[in-house]
């Protein structure tokens, strides 16, 4: 049959390829949904606070605050005292800017402050002291903490374009981040 051309069939990869070569490789939004899709894969989360608690956060909601370009976040909280074996249990909700890391492509949460702290003790609510130890302990422990890392792909497109550095903006849409060139 003269007149009928022959299409070569592409793959599913060089499809994606293809896709990803059209889109603006200077411009991510990440979405509500994604966001918290991305936090709540890293938790839950153990870590030692100063060789006498045992500290695990669990659970988090992330909610997105455009208005003051900030997050939100709420997690469970339990901690145990090494020496005793006291149990803590209780909540946290923070509030956290975000901010991009160009060393290693990443976003991080920045500034975070403890908004609420709600603990206690064979259920028992604990307040003053310790729970503004608490905060700050947790302040320390979340802050430059990873939620996004910009993929290699993505990465070696910004390279060839010399772009290294990135705003970051929370926005009803999502969480934007629009690279910019820094030569």
């Amino acid at each position: 049959m003269r007149g009928i051309r022959r299409h070569r069939q592409i793959s599913a990869r060089e499809f994606v390829l293809a896709l990803c070569a059209s889109l603006d490789p200077r411009h991510v939004t990440l979405s509500q949904a994604e966001v918290q899709t991305l936090v709540a894969r890293q938790f839950p989360r153990q870590q030692r606070l100063m060789e006498l608690l045992d500290v695990s956060l669990a659970n988090p909601l992330v909610r997105l605050a455009p208005e003051r370009n900030r997050m939100a976040t709420t997690m469970d909280l339990q901690a145990s005292e090494r020496l005793s074996g006291r149990a803590l249990r209780g909540s946290l909700a923070l509030d956290h800017g975000l901010r991009f890391e160009p060393s290693d492509a990443t976003v991080r949460l920045a500034n975070v402050k403890v908004e609420e702290m709600k603990l206690e003790l064979a259920g028992t609510p604990l307040s003053g002291q310790a729970t503004r130890l608490g905060a700050l302990l947790a302040e320390r422990v979340l802050d430059d903490f990873v939620i996004y890392r910009v993929s290699d792909e993505r990465r070696q497109a910004m390279a060839r374009l010399g772009v290294n550095n990135a705003d970051v903006a929370v926005t009803s849409r999502g969480i934007e981040l629009r690279f910019i060139d820094t030569r």
